[in-house]
């Protein structure tokens, strides 16, 4: 998968409380119409559709985990695309055959629009909460 940075770099514990206090600042703040940060005796505005993606970025890598950034318009390949859903290859080609998800042929590739993955990731995570939810209280009473 094609991306902004060569590799994601794993945070150090320092990397994770420094992204904590970040957190801590940024989601009181993210009803507001304007945000800025202070870099050097400069205020920088944030514009507001970046915001939402820094509480994200700040939020993983207060837990430890490594980030990278990837555009909407960006194209994957179908494995990538699996492999950030978590099914299997056919299983998302399914979804592309069904129409769930737009894909585009490169030759004997199928392209998918990350945006499009992103959207469906995100419509697909109330019903995937709902199953987990579901499991746990079927594991609750014994089954």
């Amino acid at each position: 998968m094609t991306t902004n940075m060569d590799e994601p770099t794993i945070p150090t514990e320092a990397d994770a409380a420094i992204a904590r206090a970040l957190l801590h600042a940024l989601v009181p703040s993210q009803a507001s119409k304007s945000l800025s940060l202070t870099i050097q005796d400069r205020e920088v505005p944030i514009p507001a559709p970046m915001v939402p993606a820094l509480i994200e970025a700040a939020k993983l890598i207060s837990e430890g985990h490594a980030i990278d950034v990837v555009s909407a318009d960006q194209e994957i390949s179908a494995q990538d695309a699996a492999d950030i859903l978590k099914v299997s290859r056919p299983y998302l080609l399914n979804l592309v055959k069904k129409g769930i998800l737009p894909c585009r042929m490169v030759g004997a590739h199928h392209r998918i629009p990350m945006g499009a993955l992103i959207a469906h990731k995100r419509d697909q995570a109330p019903r995937r909460r709902s199953i987990e939810a579901l499991s746990a209280e079927t594991q609750d009473l014994g089954h």
